[in-house]
């Protein structure tokens, strides 16, 4: 029942979705458009733009994020799968402020805080509080590699210049990989596990389910629609930065997933689709996301240096085709489809012939895409490497680097 309860607020929630002057209420799409109000939000939706990055902002705790001015058209919805890489944790993300009379009603010209697994409303004082905090961050915190330059290594760096890939011109130069099947991992953002439901019950006699079997799960009216896909899972493993420890998200290895045929009262019919293992009554659903079989690669080099966080199958090492989880997301300046390299910083080395010291470049080590990018993390698809990718290691936006003459 306490269950059933959480899952009524939410649906009440969901309900409310919050929503700038301008577009409608879902209350008022479902009306209009049959048994699948998804679809109806969808088309109401297509002929608005996707909100656009905000500028980064620092929180009173030293928290790096974002502040997004809403405009006419957002919604939380939108807002979130922007900013947190996923739609669906908007209501458990969203932190009521007391200061402010409907938290949950947003309008155009209001500033939202976004950070990792945060969303709020806040005032414009505080908006510009968070912003002057993030350029004063900006002013003192050098954009330098991971290691520590000398003076000498300064002086020879003086003549080195990172530019720019050039522009895709046109549809018929883009550039687009695809990428292996991921369908029996996935790394899940915090708030997402928290919402998960489970399998209930089933009419079969067998303990271990499998394709085809007929499942009950935790959501009823309200929560979900027929249509409606979701992924199962057994075990969440955090998975945490390495410097600060904090947690990021999790790993999760994919059962199957499932979809809903019937909704009635308290609980829904579901039918499994598809078992990569055993499953059984009790496993942990979430809703599923397909990955996309083809990425186009984007050139991003505003993304912040990071590391790799984790790597899935209880591996210590990854090669080429692999996928690794690292520590930077849309909040740092990635998105899907950005070209990410694993390097090794150069040194300083004394040239024995002349006694002159010389710095050595980056090495390259490996290429990535990036396939699924939250807030502040994302997952890599290793598109070629050089070694063997070990947990530590560094990250960058991809970057083209000439010297100058």
């Amino acid at each position: 029942m306490k269950l059933h309860s959480v899952i009524l607020v939410l649906g009440v929630i969901a309900a409310g979705w919050a929503s700038a002057a301008g577009l409608p209420h879902p209350s008022s799409i479902e009306e209009t458009s049959g048994s699948d109000p998804q679809a109806a939000v969808a088309e109401q939706e297509a002929g608005l733009e996707r909100p656009t990055l905000g500028p980064e902002a620092v929180d009173e705790e030293g928290n790096r994020g974002r502040i997004h001015t809403v405009v006419t058209g957002d919604t939380l919805w939108e807002i979130s799968s922007v900013y947190l890489g996923t739609p669906w944790v908007w209501p458990s993300v969203w932190d009521e402020n007391q200061e402010i009379p409907n938290p949950h009603q947003i309008a155009p010209g209001d500033r939202i805080w976004i950070g990792a697994g945060v969303m709020r409303r806040v005032t414009e004082e505080q908006a510009e509080q968070m912003l002057g905090a993030a350029e004063s961050f900006a002013a003192v915190e050098p954009a330098a590699p991971s290691w520590e330059p000398t003076a000498d290594e300064v002086d020879l760096m003086a003549g080195e210049e990172l530019v720019p890939a050039p522009a895709l011109k046109d549809a018929s130069t883009r550039r687009t990989v695809s990428v292996a099947e991921r369908e029996a991992m996935g790394f899940v953002a915090s708030e997402t596990i928290a919402a998960a439901t489970s399998i209930v019950e089933s009419p079969s006699l067998r303990t271990w389910l499998a394709d085809g079997d007929q499942v009950y799960i935790g959501l009823g009216l309200g929560a979900v629609e027929p249509g409606d896909e979701f992924t199962i899972f057994r075990e969440a493993r955090p998975v945490k930065d390495l410097k600060s420890g904090r947690l990021l998200g999790y790993h999760v290895d994919i059962l199957g997933w499932l979809i809903v045929r019937e909704v009635s009262g308290e609980a829904a019919t579901a039918e499994i689709r598809m078992s990569h293992s055993e499953i059984h009554r009790g496993d942990r659903l979430i809703p599923r996301v397909a990955p996309p079989p083809i990425v186009e690669l984007r050139y991003t080099p505003r993304g912040g240096a990071g590391e790799i966080v984790f790597m899935p199958s209880n591996r210590t090492h990854m090669g080429s085709n692999d996928y690794v989880y690292l520590n930077r997301g849309a909040l740092h300046g990635f998105e899907v489809g950005s070209e990410v390299e694993v390097f090794t910083a150069g040194a300083l080395r004394r040239d024995r012939a002349s006694g002159d010291r010389v710095m050595t470049p980056d090495h390259v080590d490996a290429r990535m895409v990036l396939v699924e990018v939250g807030s502040d993390t994302s997952v890599a698809y290793v598109l070629e490497t050089d070694r063997e990718l070990e947990i530590g290691d560094t990250i960058r936006a991809a970057q083209h680097r000439v010297a100058k003459r």
